[in-house]
Order: C-alpha cells, then structure tokens, then sequence
C-alpha cells in the first residue's frame, strides 16, 4: 500500500512538473543543444523510439500469487505493479538473446531518437534528452563473456544546463545509479553539440572514450563480492564506433501517454556469473517522468561529480 501511494504521489508530481513546449523557443533550444552520440564498434543499438518496443511488449500486472498475468486497459492507467514485457525475447537469457532483441527493433526500421523536454526556472533553463534502448547487456567481457547484467527497456538522460539569458553552462550524464556532470566550457563538443561516449550494453554516458571504472555503490554487495571472488572487472568500455545523431522528439510528463506509465519498461533484471545459472536482480527501470532527475531537474545534474 505505501509504495502504490508513493508512486501516485509521484505521478501526481509529474504531471504537474514543467515541461516542454511552453515557450515559442524550445523546440529551437532543444534542436540547438541535442547530443551527438559515439557508440561502441560493438554496439548492435542505438537509442530508439518507443513505439516498436511498445508494439512488441505485452502489459502485464503482478497477480496476489507473484504470477504477472495480461492486463488490459490503457497504459497511462496502468498501476506500479504493472511491467511491459517483450513478447518473443527474454532478458533472462542474456547474451544469447541480443539476436533476438536486434531482429525485433530491425523490424521497425526506426532513426535514432531523443526525446526532449525543457524545464523553466527563474534561474535557467534545463534541456533534458531521454534516450530509449529497447534492452542493456552489459558484460566485463567483449564480446560478452559468462558474467553478464540484463534488463529491458533502457533508459538513459544528457542534460544541458542553461542561464536566463539562453547561455549554456554545465551538461549531465547519466550512468547506471547516478552520473557525472563538467562545466559547458569543458564539456567535449561537436558542432556546439555535447559528445557523449556511450557505454557498450548498458549504455551509461560519459564524457571519455576508453575503458572506464564502474562505481562500485551501483552493486550491491553481496554482487560485489562475487564479481570480486571471480576477479571480474566492473568497468564499461566506451568510443570508436558510429557516430548518432538523434532527432529530438519533445515530451512532457502527461504527452505521450506512454510517459504516464508508472510500471517497469521490460521484464525483471537478470545478473550471471562463470558456473552459475542467472538470477533475478531487481525490476526493470520507470520511464523518464519517474526519476529523479525529471523531478529535480536543475539540483540533480549539479549534484553529479565531475566526470
């Protein structure tokens, strides 16, 4: 009962939260500073719309038993308890079903997408660019090895901070359970763009290429002490790939319907190690308008440290 309360507080919040679109000039603004995305070679997604994981998923709800079980009924009215659900793939099957995720987004032959949203204050502005990954499969390994993370429905944030006066000041990446921020002056850019280093398989963003540390809070630590039992690395490998251009398609907290779903994009998430069958490792991730950071969009960013 009080995590259902919480999360229709939450909706409540976000529905009257800022959003796009209220001022003449922020479909411009957002045009202006969309991020300009470098994968890894290894990299088989690209931030998505929404629509074919949508078309592909089935609403489910948690039954009294634990069971899920189809619910109908439109998606915005749907509870926390509810999750969408990949019809013909399984996260928990890890490595082996990224064919499987590849051919079910190829079939709908979408361009890479971000969806925009501008927060007013009297202090600034915040342009936030939600990026959608229809799964994350992360592994210390490339290609990916017997100790692996999974989970549907990725989504990652780039914030671009703004004065009163329409001048940038400072960008925020999201990764895994927080992020990293740097002032505009020394942000990597193209064009006037943020370049952003996408992790491969979990998609974390970050301002360098290269191989880079995982923070170690992100586990808990009874996965810690595994990954630390098999000498695996907890690092994500980012840059060299294609360069992604996104187009920006804005958003607020109630258009689409979609970003008023309180459940989980995607099936539970799975974690693997060497000589052990996977397990379940929490739900799949809320969309956009139930993190913190569309909830705090100015003190979130700011808060990330240096990266």
């Amino acid at each position: 009962m009080a995590r259902h309360l919480l999360a229709l507080l939450l909706t409540g919040w976000a529905l009257l939260a800022p959003g796009p679109a209220a001022a003449a000039g922020d479909g411009a603004l957002l045009a202006r500073y969309a991020p300009v995305l470098v994968l890894h070679p290894a990299e088989r997604f690209a931030p998505v719309p929404v629509d074919g994981f949508l078309a592909d998923a089935d609403l489910l709800v948690r039954a009294a038993d634990g069971t899920w079980q189809p619910l109908a009924g439109p998606l915005a009215a749907a509870p926390p308890s509810s999750r969408l659900d990949q019809r013909s793939c399984r996260a928990a099957d890890g490595p082996a079903a990224l064919d499987c995720y590849a051919r079910a987004q190829a079939a709908h032959g979408a361009a890479p997408t971000a969806y925009g949203a501008v927060f007013r204050s009297r202090a600034g502005i915040a342009l936030q660019y939600w990026l959608f990954y229809p799964v994350n499969l992360w592994s210390p390994d490339v290609p990916p090895g017997p100790a692996w993370q999974s989970h549907e429905g990725d989504w990652e944030a780039v914030t671009v901070l703004l004065d009163a006066r329409e001048r940038p000041l400072l960008v925020g990446l999201s990764r895994h359970c927080g992020g990293v921020s740097r002032p505009w002056a020394s942000a990597p850019k193209r064009a006037g763009r943020p370049l952003v280093q996408v992790a491969l398989g979990s998609h974390a963003n970050g301002f360098r290429a290269g191989v880079q540390p995982q923070e170690r809070r992100c586990w808990p630590k009874e996965a810690l002490a595994i990954f630390d039992a098999f000498r695996q690395q907890l690092v994500d490998r980012a840059g060299g790939g294609a360069v992604v251009r996104p187009r920006v398609v804005p958003v607020t907290a109630a258009r689409p319907e979609w970003m008023r779903f309180a459940g989980a994009w995607g099936e539970d998430q799975y974690v693997a190690f060497p000589n052990n069958p996977p397990f379940r490792f929490g739900a799949g991730p809320v969309g956009p308008a139930f993190h913190a950071l569309w909830r705090r969009p100015f003190a979130t960013p700011r808060a990330w440290p240096r990266g």
